[in-house]
């Protein structure tokens, strides 16, 4: 009873939540990428951002093309001679897990930015430009790569045994005598990555907090001695003015917002990874078959969420991604609302 009822919530999940999830994630990352070109690389926060919304969409394409595989058409069917499972694992499986490293690194690395925009906003500009931050995002894509050469080099797809069925098929094969360790050495750079990058993102986000506070205490304390004194602040070279600190406090929250959410979904996937470290029978054919299968799903989902839920911080946080948007689809509204006004016009008159 308990395996059937595992197996409905999984069948739920893996085909309602995921697909629905991903679909839905890859429209909004398409749109956010939009917006970030037609808004131009006049600022650096532009790149970061727009670097981040491809590799999210990448992610959720990976992520949909995984759900795709494990259709139980494709898994529970003897006729087929290749193994989804394992052509899910190799082809699309570690490219996520990749994409989903990338995505956190850069998320550190916009906090980080946007932090330096309080502690020295008046150099942040010559010291972060868009070319440096394009360069920053393509040296975190090229340091990715051979820590996702691991599993390649490890296996491959060829004819073995499928126990399973009782027949030969297409599937995942080890290629080397140390393959267990090279694919135990990615396993450890993930979850050394996973527990670097919620650490980093802990720290830029204190970081970036007292930075606001601070500069909020120091225009109070300016405003208020101003004010007794009658006069008029003279502006201050080695600050921003108000309209820039306003502007910075906008996007320092709402990065603040993106990051919260990324230590969450990243903490859950992080304890997934260390709970199967030091647990052997937390695996996928071990004692706690099931636990293992439901809490890697849920941990897919919340990277899912994270990697899709990304737009409606910026609708409300960013003016001028908001603007964007709705200028883009304003005259969508717009054009359907004439051609259906004209249409239902020339009804009214062949009548």
């Amino acid at each position: 009873m308990v395996s059937l009822a595992a197996k409905i919530i999984k069948y739920i999940i893996l085909m309602g939540v995921y697909p629905i999830v991903g679909l839905c994630g890859i429209i909004a990352n398409i749109i956010n990428i939009i917006i970030y070109i037609r808004n131009g690389f006049s600022e650096s926060v532009n790149v970061s951002l727009l670097g981040l919304a491809i590799s999210d969409l990448l992610s959720l394409i990976f992520t949909v093309l995984f759900i795709v595989l494990l259709n139980p058409k494709y898994m529970e069917s003897p006729d087929l001679d290749w193994i989804s499972i394992d052509f899910a694992l190799l082809i699309l499986v570690y490219p996520r897990l990749a994409t989903v490293q990338i995505s956190c690194v850069i998320t550190v690395y916009i906090t980080v930015e946007r932090c330096l925009c309080f502690v020295i906003p008046l150099r942040v500009k010559t010291l972060l430009t868009p070319k440096r931050s394009a360069f920053v995002l393509l040296t975190i894509v090229v340091l990715a790569l051979p820590n996702l050469a691991l599993p390649y080099t490890a296996a491959k797809l060829d004819w073995r045994w499928d126990p399973y069925f009782n027949r030969t098929a297409i599937g995942l094969v080890l290629t080397r005598h140390d393959s267990f360790e090279l694919l135990r050495i990615n396993y450890m750079i993930n979850l050394s990555l996973q527990l670097g990058s919620i650490l980093a993102l802990v720290l830029s986000n204190v970081a970036l907090a007292l930075s606001v506070n601070r500069q909020a205490k120091w225009r109070a304390q300016t405003t208020a001695t101003t004010s007794q004194l009658g006069q008029t602040p003279a502006p201050n070279r080695s600050r921003p003015n108000g309209v820039t600190t306003n502007r910075n406090k906008r996007l320092a929250k709402m990065i603040q917002f993106l990051s919260m959410i990324h230590f969450v979904t990243y903490f859950l996937s992080t304890s997934f990874y260390v709970i199967s470290l030091v647990l052997p029978a937390f695996r996928l054919h071990g004692q706690y078959h099931y636990e293992y299968v439901f809490c890697g799903m849920a941990a897919v989902v919340a990277q899912a969420l994270n990697s899709s839920i990304n737009i409606v911080f910026y609708y409300r946080m960013n003016k001028s991604f908001r603007n964007t948007f709705n200028k883009m689809f304003r005259k969508r509204v717009v054009g359907v609302g004439i051609f259906i006004t004209e249409h239902n016009a020339m009804n009214n008159t062949t009548t």
